[in-house]
């Protein structure tokens, strides 16, 4: 989505760290990884990686959310490069995270 596009749900920008798990289907393809997110909604996140993931790939990601952990699972659905040994990538989570609705209003 472009930035003038209407959202399906308001993004907010967000600093948590991330452990995720990049997968193909069951077969785990990398380690676990860290990460941080730049910017979150119910149905989806933006994380700052450092190393390459795939368009598609799906991740089990592990947010800490002020405190306390919430994992969920999702697809990226776009990466672009960042710096040298950075990427920016759009993970869409497999169902809506509704308990981010308050934790984000404040």
């Amino acid at each position: 989505m472009h930035d003038d596009e209407p959202r399906r749900s308001p993004r907010v920008n967000k600093l948590f760290l991330t452990a995720y798990v990049n997968r193909d289907g069951e077969e785990q393809k990398t380690p676990i990884s860290l990460g941080r997110t730049l910017d979150i909604s119910m149905i989806g996140v933006g994380m700052e990686v450092f190393q390459e993931v795939q368009v598609g790939s799906e991740m089990d990601l592990e947010l800490d959310l002020q405190g306390s952990l919430m994992t969920v699972q999702g697809r990226v659905v776009h990466v672009r490069r960042d710096g040298e040994e950075q990427y920016v990538i759009g993970v869409e989570f497999n169902e809506p995270q509704k308990q981010l609705g308050t934790l984000l209003k404040g």
